[in-house]
């Protein structure tokens, strides 16, 4: 796979319409990486992964009734969770069909504030008016988009004047030789990613797109024990009787724990405001 490689959007419903039910089982309800404190903080996958949602959500600057947009919404559980603990209405949109589906059967489904809606749609044509929302959020959905100029033009967008937009993604810090580039290929053809790029990028591309950056919060450290804790859990769920498959989860899980171990990959949760 080349550098260049590109999936579309397809490619990434597609992935995640095979993979929502095993990665949603491994990472605690969510399909996003977990926030340690430091080395010392025994919190479960569960716990990890709803504090990085709660990273994000204390970053929004909400205000109770807010309407506020997930982009790449996944399991649907961190908009219930923004939802309830802020008091906001949550619209998620996800490219899967089957992750719009099991996000719309969840009972917090409803217009009201502290309850969220769900629905199939393209992150990099969002199918909203401008001006839509006060706020929106993307945890690990820009780094799946091939166009994340598109995508964040987008966010901007429907956001009014004012509203924050907050990001959370891995991206590349550094020089890769040969054997580590192949790692990163890897991952990126296992989970349907473009050239993940870097934290300078993503700036670059919300100052075109009319967001003033607020704050960069490198956590690259604090997620990074999320590729070793998945692929254990990866390797000890129940197999399919077929051999092929099950070798598949274990190539699956070496790949996942190769690319978290490699120190040009950080995490970056970046705030921006709609000018």
């Amino acid at each position: 796979m080349t550098e260049q490689y590109a999936p579309t959007a397809a490619d990434v419903g597609t992935m995640y319409d095979q993979s929502t039910d095993l990665l949603s089982e491994v990472m605690g309800g969510n399909i996003h990486l977990g926030y340690w404190r430091d080395d010392e903080d025994d919190a479960t996958v569960e716990q990890a992964t709803d504090a990085l949602t709660d990273l994000v959500g204390t970053r929004l600057a909400l205000s109770p009734g807010d309407r506020v947009l997930d982009i790449g919404c996944g399991s649907g559980k961190p908009a219930v969770r923004i939802a309830h603990t802020w008091g906001v209405h949550v619209t998620g949109v996800t490219i899967s069909a089957q992750q719009a589906e099991t996000a719309a059967a969840r009972p917090e489904v409803g217009t009201g504030a502290r309850q969220v809606s769900f629905l199939q749609g393209d992150g990099m044509a969002l199918p909203f008016p401008d001006a839509h929302f006060d706020h929106a959020y993307a945890i690990e959905s820009l780094l799946h988009m091939s166009d994340r100029a598109a995508a964040l033009a987008e966010a901007a967008r429907v956001l009014r004047p004012g509203g924050i937009l907050v990001t959370a993604n891995p991206y590349q810090q550094g020089e890769l030789d040969a054997r580590e580039a192949e790692m990163v290929a890897d991952n990126r053809k296992l989970f349907q990613i473009p050239p993940i790029g870097n934290a300078d990028e993503y700036v670059a591309h919300m100052r075109r797109a009319s967001f003033e950056v607020l704050e960069t919060l490198d956590i690259g450290e604090n997620v990074r024990r999320s590729h070793t804790v998945a692929a254990d859990l990866i390797r000890r769920v129940d197999r399919p009787s077929d051999g092929a498959l099950s070798e598949e989860l274990d190539r699956a899980a070496d790949i996942i724990e190769r690319f978290g171990e490699l120190p040009q990959i950080g995490y970056g949760l970046i705030v921006a405001r709609r000018s």
